[in-house]
């Protein structure tokens, strides 16, 4: 190998390795937002208080997460789960709109 391959080939892992660390920080960012927004979730339904909003949320990024896995993997487990979010997203939407007395 000469110096220009061996340059390239380590700019590339560095690529590589950047993708992967971004990827799990936003994992874990995720995993934070989802624990404090299921503690917000158990405080309400605790004092009998609505949850739709909170479940809109969770489930609006959900169906999209499913959703484009289930485009870029084609796993029918993703499908599923995006459609059933999906229905989750619409229930919970009509719900809020009932809350506020537009539907």
């Amino acid at each position: 190998m000469d110096k220009q391959e061996i340059l390239k080939k380590a700019r590339k892992e560095q690529d590589e390795r950047e993708k992967v660390i971004k990827t799990y920080a936003f994992r874990i960012g995720w995993i934070g937002v989802v624990l404090v927004t299921l503690f917000i979730l158990v405080l309400r339904m605790l004092n009998k208080e609505t949850v739709s909003d909170i479940l809109l949320i969770l489930m609006t990024q959900l169906a999209a997460a499913s959703f484009y896995q289930y485009s870029n993997i084609h796993n029918k487990k993703h499908l599923v789960t995006g459609v059933i979010s999906l229905v989750a997203v619409a229930l919970n939407f009509a719900a809020l709109l009932s809350q506020y007395g537009v539907y």
